[in-house]
Order: C-alpha cells, then structure tokens, then sequence
C-alpha cells in the first residue's frame, strides 16, 4: 500500500510560546499548519520535521515541542537545522526519531544532519555520506531522504551561498543508486521540485515568513503563504506530492517591520 507523508519544516519556534520572531508568533503559525496536515492526511504514515525547529536551541522550546508531539499515533523523524542544537534536540524530543531512518513496509525514511555549528550553510561531511551510501546499497527498498539545506543549487543567490556545502557529494551517491527516490528539503522558505538524477529533489515552504524564489539578496515573499508538503510514496517506488499553502497562517503575522 502507499504510504502518505508529512514534511514541515522551519518554524523557528523559540522557549516562550508568545513570543514573536520576525513579525510571526510562531507558535501560532505552526500549530495552524500542522492542524490543516493532521485534517488533511489525518492517516497520515509518518511526519518529518525538516529542521529549524526550535530557532533559539532552547531547552524550553525542544520540551514543548516534544509535549506537542507526544499524542501523535504516527512515528515523527526530526531533522537539524542551522538554527539548531542537535544535540539538544536528541536529548529532548523524546517522542520521534533524531535523524537516523524510519522502516515503513516497502519504503526507508532517512533523516540526514546537515547542521554546521555557527553556520548558516550546512554540510554533510564525507563520514555520514560514505553511511548513506552503505545503507542505500545494503537495503534495496525505495528510500526518501531528508535534509534540511536543499542538495542542489536552487538559483537563488544568497541562498545558495548558504547552502550545502557538499551537495554535489549527496548528488552523487543519489545518482549511483536506484533506491534513492525522493530528496526532500527546507531551510529555502519556498517550495518547489526538481528532477536530480536518479530521484525528484522537493523544496517544502516554511510554516511563517516565506522567500522569494530566485531572488539575488534576502527578499521575503508577502504573497505566499506558510505551507507543508503530502509526500505519496507508493509500492513500486513512486514519489508524487502536493504542496498545501494555509492561508488561516496569516493570522500569525503581527508586524511588517
């Protein structure tokens, strides 16, 4: 049977729930987003928390977090960010998986850390690509990764100098196996797919502020809306999706300046 995946990602949610970033109550918005997934795949397989969840690294805002996640039936995989502590988030979120894969029947969810300390780009770093490529060829079932920084150059200047750092790396083991269907990512604000070699890459929206697709400096998108992505991995290895806007998020923005 098909499998029906969640992808939100970039809330930048921080400790004190009422507090505003960037003009957002963040909080707000995140729950109005995943309230519309949850009644849209109320079914749903698995969720993926793309990364930059909690944008201060508290504590506070992991354990709140992990408090919301908790009565979810279905299995969470949580990915790192830039504005991140991985190592806070696999102390902290109790109720998903830090990284590492989720087995659904036919289909592998790998999760990848691409967090850099003190950096806005990432990296993979060649240790945890050379285990990406051993686990590809040991487990000949489609797999769907997950990586907060986008493994292609997405034509935006100044977010592609934040990008990762070797995604022609990731590039090249998706190419070299078959079984790597679908690479899904955040960090962009904005969504969109391209076809990669050997799998379909997926831009997923943030659940607040957006970015201007192939923009040369920082520009926000004020006509977009926070959105999520329903990932379709069917049987014979097939990945389709659509991508949601959810425009009640708009109650979540406080302050232009």
């Amino acid at each position: 049977m098909a499998k029906q995946i969640l992808h939100i990602t970039d809330p930048h949610l921080i400790g004190e729930p009422g507090a505003t970033l960037h003009g957002w109550r963040v909080h707000d918005a995140f729950e109005t987003v995943l309230a519309d997934a949850l009644a849209f795949a109320p079914n749903a397989d698995a969720l993926v928390l793309g990364g930059d969840l909690v944008d201060d690294a508290s504590t506070m805002g992991y354990r709140r977090l992990n408090e919301r996640l908790a009565p979810l039936t279905m299995p969470v995989l949580a990915i790192a960010g830039n504005h991140e502590s991985p190592d806070g988030m696999a102390r902290e979120l109790t109720s998903t998986t830090v990284h590492g894969r989720i087995d659904l029947g036919d289909w592998v969810l790998t999760g990848l850390n691409s967090h850099r300390p003190d950096s806005q780009a990432g990296r993979l770093g060649t240790t945890q690509i050379a285990a990406l490529a051993r686990e590809l060829a040991d487990d000949p079932r489609p797999h769907a990764l997950f990586v907060h920084h986008p493994g292609w150059a997405i034509g935006s200047a100044w977010q592609d100098a934040i990008g990762l750092a070797d995604r022609d790396a990731l590039a090249a083991v998706v190419a070299d196996a078959p079984n790597a269907r679908a690479l899904v990512c955040g960090h962009a604000h904005q969504a969109g797919s391209k076809s990669l070699p050997g799998a379909t890459g997926f831009l997923t929206a943030s659940t607040m502020r957006q970015f201007k697709p192939g923009a040369t400096a920082f520009t926000e998108d004020h006509a977009r809306a926070p959105g999520y992505r329903v990932l379709t991995l069917d049987s014979n290895g097939h990945v389709s999706s659509t991508h949601r806007r959810v425009a009640a998020a708009w109650a979540a923005f406080v302050d232009a300046n």
